[in-house]
Formats: C-alpha cells, structure tokens, sequence
C-alpha cells in the first residue's frame, strides 16, 4: 500500500528539508498566509538572505520547473533555490501590495509582448502545448502537444476543465452539451496565430507583485505554448490591470477584429471552468452567460 506523504506543515520538519536541499540551517522559520490548495507559505532567512518556502503534499516539482523556463525567457519571476514535489525555496519579493499604475501596466504589456515572441524550440514536437504538464490553481493542465491551436484549446484546455467540472458535480450535464456544441464550431470561431507563444498561462491581478505601480514579480505559473490572445483575455476577467495595459500590448502585438467581441469570451471558459472545478458557485452561472454570449453571436 502506498502512503501519501503529507506536508511540512511545522517549522521543525521543515528546518530540516531546508538544510538538507540548501546546505544551511535556517536562522529563522515564520509562517505566513496560506498558498491555496493545501499548499503554506513560509518566510526564511537564511545565510543573509531572505527567501520564501512554499510547501505542499505535491505538484511543486513543476512550478519550480516553469519559474525557470520563464527566468531563462527574461520572464520577472522569483529565483529558484530549490524545488521537489513538496517544497519549492525561492527569492523574497519585496512588493509593497500596491496595484499596477498606467505607466506601469504599460511598461508590462511590453515585457509580455517580449515574452509572448520567445521563439519555440525545434524539438521536433508539434507546436501548441508544452514539454511537460503544470498544474492551474490546484487542478492538473495537459499540455499534450497539438498541431493547431483549435484543436488543444478545444481538447485540451476548455473539455478537459469541462469535465474534471462535471466530474466534481459542479457543472450540469446540459451545460456540458453546450460546451460539446460549441467545441465543434470553434475552428470557425477562433483563429490560428501566427506563431505559438509562451504565456504564463494563470496571469491574474494576484499572480503580479508590484512596487509602487509597478511590476517586480510574476508568479504562479501555468505556461504552455499558446495563443496569445488567451492570455490577454484572462486579464480581463478578474480586473486589475489598467486600460493602458491592453493599449499598449495591442500597440506591439496587433490582433484581428473580433477579439473583444467574441473571441475573449470563448477564451474566458477556460479559466471559468477551472475556477467552477475547484470553487463550484458562482463561476457555473457565469459560464452559463458566457455561453449565452457566444450563442448569440
């Protein structure tokens, strides 16, 4: 019988993983704010330094891999010191909780344009997806790789949320038909890019650490070769980035007309469907509307 290892959820048995992985004991171990999905948030000083342990049962192993990826695509993200599947050290971000400013949400749009242009490695894959899974909040992202965008964002991205949803009880079966129906008329509604892009893939207000206006720090990814588009419509659904966001992006990385329309509400599911799989209400009834919205186009 297999045992499920639990967490380091006490400073002592985490004192210990710290100076196994890094060499040193720390000097101090504080609890902060829980990380969401039974992960907890530790502040660590530690030879000088200060850093932040994020502990959990599982699934760190990969964020740890994803901060790197984008660290290496010039990405701002916490330095990784260490990470297995239940612990992931890396740098303190000193963020004073303020929100993005115009200039700042400006200056940015340029750093994700950048970003969302990192050219795919040639590995002989096909393009859209990802060399390994992640996980989105606290549910697994198949990143499977895929020929055409349609098809992985069909599949892979809106069905797969779908139906780990319906699977929890938290989406109704007719809602599942509907998402089923639109499946097979996306490759009419949506649009190939140009060329896949790297986005981080979970780009909400919370995930982004600023200093007086301006953006010191992303965190918490879910990166996959993508559309870009999908990224630029996340950001609209929770808030918190300023309209000088949006222009400016679109000012670098132009996009056919229709995005705002119809194609940002179709790429909204997505995140809907993974926040009704891991919250339930309200996010069923706005799926719900969205699809009314889609329908009526």
């Amino acid at each position: 019988m297999t045992t499920r290892a639990q967490p380091l959820d006490d400073a002592a048995a985490l004192n210990a993983q710290i100076e196994a992985a890094l060499g040193q004991r720390p000097a101090s171990v504080t609890a902060m704010a829980d990380g969401g999905h039974g992960a907890r948030l530790w502040q660590i000083a530690i030879g000088g330094d200060r850093l932040v342990a994020k502990t959990a049962p599982r699934h760190l192993t990969s964020e740890g891999r994803t901060l790197r990826d984008l660290a290496a695509a010039g990405w701002p993200v916490p330095r990784v010191h260490f990470s297995d599947d239940r612990l992931l050290v890396m740098d303190w971000i000193d963020h004073d909780g303020s929100r993005l400013s115009d200039e700042g949400a400006a200056a940015f749009a340029e750093r994700l344009a950048a970003l969302h242009r990192t050219p795919i490695p040639a590995d002989g894959e096909p393009p859209f997806g990802y060399r390994y899974d992640v996980m989105i909040g606290g549910l697994p992202q198949i990143n499977e790789r895929w020929d055409t965008w349609t098809a992985f964002f069909r599949w892979k991205r809106v069905w797969t949320a779908a139906w780990l949803a319906l699977r929890r009880g938290r989406l109704e079966t007719a809602t599942m038909q509907r998402i089923e129906q639109l499946g097979a008329r996306l490759q009419t509604l949506l649009t190939e890019p140009a060329q896949p892009a790297l986005i981080h893939g979970d780009l909400r207000a919370g995930n982004v650490l600023c200093r007086r206006g301006r953006v010191v720090a992303v965190i918490d990814p879910a990166v996959s070769w993508s559309h870009p588009e999908i990224e630029i419509a996340f950001t609209t659904l929770f808030g918190g980035f300023p309209a000088a966001f949006q222009h400016r992006y679109f000012t670098l990385n132009p996009v056919p007309p229709g995005f705002a329309e119809h194609r940002c509400a179709i790429y909204n599911l997505y995140p809907l469907l993974v926040h009704a799989a891991l919250f339930g209400d309200p996010y069923p009834a706005q799926i719900a509307r969205t699809l009314d919205h889609i329908e009526r186009a």
